[in-house]
C-alpha cells in the first residue's frame, strides 16, 4: 500500500487558509494554484504535492456528513469554518495514493488523530 506522505501541519494550515482566503475573494477557483502561492520559497514541490491531496481528501471528507461535529458554518457567509485540531490531523492521518485526486478519502482514524489532539490541548 502506498501513502501520500505526511507534511508540517503548519504548512498545510497556511495552505489552506491562502485557498479559504482567494475562493473568499475570487470565488472557486483552481487549490492548487492557491497552495503553490502559500507555500512558494517553504517547502518542496513534493511536499506541496501532498499536502494538496490532502487538502483535497479533507474537502471530500468535509463534502459528507461525517466531520459536521469538526466544522462550523458562518451565517451569509460560503465557507465553513473547520476545527484546527481536524486541520492538523490532515497532515499526518493515513492517506492512500489512488489514481484520481477526486477518489481520495482520509478514512476513520482521521477523528481519532483529531480527537487526541483536542484532548491534550484542553485547558480543562
Amino acid at each position: 500500500m502506498h501513502l501520500i506522505p505526511t507534511v508540517d501541519p503548519d504548512l498545510l494550515i497556511a495552505a489552506e487558509t491562502k485557498v479559504a482566503e482567494d475562493m473568499a475573494t475570487e470565488g472557486p477557483s483552481d487549490p492548487t494554484l492557491s497552495v503553490v502561492v502559500a507555500l512558494s520559497g517553504r517547502c518542496e514541490p513534493d511536499e506541496m504535492i501532498a499536502i494538496s491531496h490532502r487538502l483535497s481528501a479533507l474537502a471530500n471528507l468535509l463534502a459528507g456528513d461525517e466531520a459536521r461535529g469538526w466544522t462550523r458554518k458562518v451565517e451569509g457567509k460560503t465557507y465553513t469554518l473547520v476545527h484546527e485540531d481536524l486541520l492538523r490531523a490532515a497532515a499526518t492521518a493515513p492517506l492512500k495514493k489512488v489514481e484520481m485526486v477526486r477518489d481520495l478519502r482520509f478514512g476513520p482514524e482521521i477523528f481519532d488523530i483529531a480527537l487526541g489532539a483536542t484532548e491534550t490541548s484542553g485547558t480543562a
